[in-house]
C-alpha cells in the first residue's frame, strides 16, 4: 500500500475559541449540515481516491482523542484505510508529524483538523508530485488577511515571501502586496520534519515553513478557487454553515472570467465585425452549465482592433450583442463583458490616438478582473480565470487567483509571459465538467485531448 497517498490529519487542538459553539466536542467532529467534518473529509476523500488505487489516512488526535477514533472506525471504508493515533501531551502541528515521522510516507498530504473543504484532492496530489520540492502549500487569496499567514508566490509558483500574522499584530512585519493566504493544506515531503523543534511544541506554518521560505528552499504554492475555509472560531462556524445552507461549498468557483477569442469564438485574425464571429463547438453549452450551477460567467478581452481603428467601440458592441444572442440561443448568458480598447503601442497618428498607449486594463494588468470583481457579489477567493493564452495565465497570478488553461485557441502557445495554468483542459466544455463537479467527464475530455495531439 506504499504506493497509495496518505493524508495526515492533525486534529489534536482543544478549540476553545469554538466552546461557546460545540463544547467539548473536538474540532473534527463538529456538525456541519447532518455531516460531521470528518464525514465530509472521509467521503471526499472516498470519491477521489478509492476508484484510482485507494489512499491511507493517519488522524493524529489529541483532545478527544477516544471520540475521533470511534468516530473514525464507525466511517471505515472499503479503499480509504483509516487509523487514529492519540497523543499524550500537546505538540502542535510540526510536532504531532515529527513524533509520527517514521510513519509517514516520503511524500504525504497534510490537513489541519479544522478546514473544510471542497477539493479535487486528486490534482492537488497530481499538481504536487509534478512540481516536486519540500512542499506544495493551498493557497488562495483569504476572506481574512488580517488574521492570516500570507504568502507571496512568483510566477513559477514558488513561494518566495511569507508574512506572519503574529509579527504584524506586533508591529514586526508588514503585509506582502499580492501575496495570497496560506489555507492550512499542503503536500509535505518527510525532509521537511528535519526542520522541527523538538525541544517545544512547534506549529508547522508558524516554525517550519516560514524559515524555508525565507531561505529559498523549493516550496511551492497551489493557487485555488475551490472552497477551503477554516471554521476555528464561532464566526467562522457559523459563515462555512451559510455556506452550506446555501449551496455555494460544492462548485469550485462561483465566478468565471472567460477570455473571449479561442476560448469562447473562434479565433479570427482582428476580428472587426459581427458577421467574422463564430462560437468555438460547444462553448455555450459549458457556459450554460455554469449557469445552471449558479456560477456568474463574464468577459475579460483585449480588443486592440479599436484602438487600431480598424472597428469602433459601437462596433465592438455590436458584435458582442451577436456574441450574447448566440449563447442566448443555446440557453447561456454572460452576466458581464469587460473590454479593454487599448494598445500599448503609441504609433501617434495612426488609429485612435487617445487609445494607443500603456493601461491599467490590457490583460496581464488586472483592470480589468477588479472591474468584474466589483460588478458581482462573488468574493475573489471564489473567482477563476480561463484563457488560451499565457496573458490569460498571467493575469491570474497577477489578480492572486487561480488559472484554468485551454488547448482550444492558441492552446498556451504564445510564449509571452512565464506564468502557467494550474490546470489545462481540452476546451471550455471540459473546464465546466469540472467547475460543475464531473470531475471524471474532465479528465476524461482533457485525456483524449492530449492522447490526439501525442
Amino acid at each position: 500500500m506504499s504506493d497509495r497517498p496518505q493524508i495526515v490529519v492533525v486534529c489534536g487542538g482543544r478549540g476553545s475559541r469554538l466552546a461557546p459553539s460545540i463544547g467539548a466536542l473536538p474540532k473534527i467532529l463538529t456538525p456541519l449540515a447532518g455531516r460531521t467534518l470528518l464525514e465530509r473529509l472521509v467521503d471526499d476523500l472516498a470519491d477521489d481516491f478509492v476508484a484510482a488505487g485507494g489512499a491511507d489516512m493517519l488522524l493524529l488526535a489529541g483532545h478527544g482523542g477516544e471520540q475521533v477514533a470511534a468516530a473514525a472506525e464507525r466511517l471505515s471504508t472499503p479503499g480509504l484505510h483509516t487509523e487514529t493515533l492519540i497523543e499524550e501531551r500537546p505538540l502542535g502541528t510540526a510536532g504531532a508529524l515529527h513524533a509520527v515521522a517514521d510513519r509517514l510516507r516520503e511524500r504525504f498530504i497534510f490537513v489541519c483538523g479544522d478546514i473544510v473543504t471542497a477539493l479535487d484532492w486528486r490534482r492537488v496530489w497530481q499538481w504536487a508530485l509534478q512540481r516536486g520540492g519540500l512542499a506544495t502549500l493551498l493557497v488562495h487569496r483569504s476572506t481574512h488577511p488580517e488574521d492570516s499567514d500570507l504568502v507571496r508566490l512568483d510566477d513559477s509558483d514558488r513561494a518566495v515571501g511569507w508574512s506572519r500574522r503574529d509579527d504584524r499584530r506586533r508591529g514586526q512585519g508588514g503585509g506582502l502586496p499580492g501575496a495570497l493566504g496560506n489555507a492550512g493544506l499542503a503536500v509535505l515531503h518527510r525532509d521537511l520534519l528535519r526542520r522541527v523543534p523538538t525541544d517545544r511544541p512547534s506549529d508547522l506554518f508558524r516554525d517550519v515553513v516560514p524559515p524555508l521560505v525565507e531561505r529559498r528552499a523549493e516550496i511551492h504554492g497551489y493557487r485555488t478557487s475551490e472552497y477551503v475555509r477554516d471554521m476555528g472560531t464561532p464566526e467562522r462556524l457559523d459563515a462555512v454553515r451559510g455556506d452550506l445552507a446555501a449551496g455555494r461549498v460544492a462548485p469550485k468557483a462561483e465566478l468565471v472570467l472567460l477570455d473571449r477569442d479561442g476560448v469562447l469564438v473562434e479565433e479570427v485574425d482582428w476580428l472587426a465585425a459581427p458577421e467574422q464571429l463564430r462560437l468555438v463547438p460547444g462553448a455555450a453549452h459549458a457556459v450554460a452549465r455554469m449557469n445552471a450551477a449558479g456560477m456568474r460567467t463574464a468577459l475579460v478581452t483585449n480588443q486592440p482592433v479599436i484602438a487600431r481603428g480598424l472597428c469602433t467601440a459601437a462596433d465592438m458592441d455590436q458584435i458582442h450583442r451577436r456574441l450574447v444572442a448566440l449563447l442566448a440561443a443555446e440557453g447561456a448568458r454572460l452576466d458581464g463583458l469587460h473590454v479593454c480598447p487599448h494598445h500599448p503601442e503609441t504609433h501617434h497618428g495612426e488609429g485612435v490616438e487617445e487609445l494607443r498607449g500603456p493601461c491599467s486594463c490590457r490583460k496581464p494588468a488586472t483592470g480589468l478582473v477588479d472591474e468584474a470583481l466589483r460588478a458581482s457579489d462573488v468574493p475573489a477567493w471564489r473567482t477563476v480565470v480561463v484563457g488560451d493564452r499565457t496573458s490569460d495565465m498571467q493575469l491570474a497570478v497577477n489578480a492572486g487567483l487561480a488559472g484554468l488553461g485551454v488547448e482550444t485557441g492558441q492552446g498556451l502557445g504564445d510564449g509571452l509571459c512565464p506564468a502557467r495554468p494550474v490546470w489545462t483542459f481540452s476546451d471550455l466544455a471540459a473546464v465546466a465538467d469540472w467547475l460543475c463537479g464531473d470531475v471524471a467527464a474532465a479528465r476524461r475530455a482533457t485525456d483524449a485531448a492530449v492522447a490526439a495531439t501525442a
